[in-house]
């Protein structure tokens, strides 16, 4: 069987003609790469050989040749679109197994001892710090940082304008990180 495709230049379409003869060396050097390809991508084993062969008749169909500039990639896009099908005809998903996750035994959520206590004590340290903060900058801080206020909320609990709500923000955080890049150092 030979395959016709439009070839669009100046005027005219010229034909080029393919042969199934040029699909099936590409079938017989790449098929067993693809079928990997479409097992990795979650195809069960049964299906990989058919889905690769099927990807091959859609090219062989579409025309390959001038209008595909990479068989392998227009195949392997095939290849996906035909795995995704098939699992959303089915109504689930692959599955999906990486074999590095099962070796990896999961760390338990809790810190190590050390590291809890460096977390807590850091924490003191900073509550300490925003205690010693001008007592309107605390007041804007916590209110904006911990409270989530708004720019507008805080300036009305504590009567001030936008930009002074803005302005106690900046010192405080310029105070923290000050005193926080003392204790690291």
């Amino acid at each position: 069987m030979l395959t016709a495709i439009s070839h669009p230049d100046a005027g005219m379409s010229r034909y080029r003609m393919i042969s199934d003869d040029a699909i099936e060396r590409l079938y017989r050097a790449e098929a067993s790469k693809l079928i990997g390809f479409a097992r990795k991508k979650g195809a069960d084993p049964d299906d990989a050989e058919e889905i690769v062969q099927e990807a091959f008749f859609k090219l062989a169909r579409y025309g390959g040749g001038d209008k595909i500039r990479n068989d392998i990639a227009f195949l392997r896009t095939i290849i996906v679109n035909l795995i995704r099908d098939k699992f959303r005809v089915k109504g689930k998903r692959p599955k999906h197994v990486d074999y590095d996750e099962l070796a990896y035994e999961p760390q338990s959520e809790e810190p190590e001892p050390e590291t809890a206590v460096h977390a807590r004590q850091e924490l003191s340290q900073t509550l300490q710090d925003i205690e010693n903060l001008p007592d309107i900058t605390r007041k804007v801080f916590v209110a904006y940082r911990l409270e989530n206020h708004t720019y507008d909320q805080i300036a009305h609990d504590l009567d001030l304008t936008i930009a002074l709500v803005r302005r106690h923000l900046r010192d405080a955080l310029v105070q923290l990180t000050l005193q926080r890049g003392r204790r690291e150092h």
